[in-house]
């Protein structure tokens, strides 16, 4: 996948939101890299880089479990 475009971003933010991150404190870029990436930059936002190689759906499955092993107390949740 060389993109991401908005039916990606809707499936991505349905899962942050289910986790309860606030959607101001998620950032999803509209280009790829590698295995996809996940870090925290300024602001305390959460950035989520999709794939570019292998399958974007089972990448997605893996999203919330992925989420849930990192550290991150910094980033905004929903009240």
């Amino acid at each position: 996948m060389d993109a991401v475009g908005p039916p990606e971003i809707q499936k991505i933010l349905a899962i942050t939101d289910a986790l309860g991150f606030h959607r101001e404190a998620v950032v999803v870029p509209l280009w790829t890299d590698g295995a996809g990436k996940f870090r925290v930059i300024r602001g305390n936002r959460l950035e989520i880089t999709a794939p570019a190689q292998g399958d974007f759906e089972t990448w997605l499955k893996a999203l919330p479990g992925t989420l849930q092993a990192m550290d991150l107390s910094a980033v905004r949740r929903s009240t």
